[in-house]
């Protein structure tokens, strides 16, 4: 079964790391390799911290020194190197793969159980 999971790296460590999950043709062009993932996306440094411009715009004020990454899996996350490296925001955040938004959230409240977000609201009596 197909796994979706987010990952953050620092740069080198995402060198290597995709270096695993990549196949190379006979002209040394690469690609994701289909039979371990299905998608990656590279959403890069991510703002983590937010401020306004003169207009009231939202402006990046600091971003992360690590490279966050979402990866489709075909089948269970490829590598066990890759297991140090997911993150788990709360659902979905700033990249969701279309269809995988109720997978994501499942698989977040079994790994965290306590946050709020896995916290159904008590039933308000009447």
């Amino acid at each position: 079964m197909a796994t979706f999971r987010k990952y953050e790296f620092t740069p080198t460590q995402w060198a290597t790391a995709k270096a695993k999950i990549e196949t190379a043709d006979t002209e040394g062009n690469t690609s994701w390799d289909a039979s371990k993932v299905i998608a990656v996306v590279e959403l890069g440094k991510l703002c983590t911290e937010w401020g306004t411009n003169e207009e009231g715009q939202p402006v990046c004020l600091k971003e992360s020194s690590k490279i966050s990454v979402d990866i489709l899996w075909a089948d269970q996350p490829g590598t066990t190197s890759f297991s140090s490296y997911v993150i788990w925001p709360e659902p979905c955040g700033i990249h969701v793969f279309s269809g995988w938004e109720a997978q994501y959230a499942k698989d977040y409240c079994e790994a965290n159980p306590d946050t709020a977000y896995c916290q159904p609201p008590a039933p308000v009596e009447p």
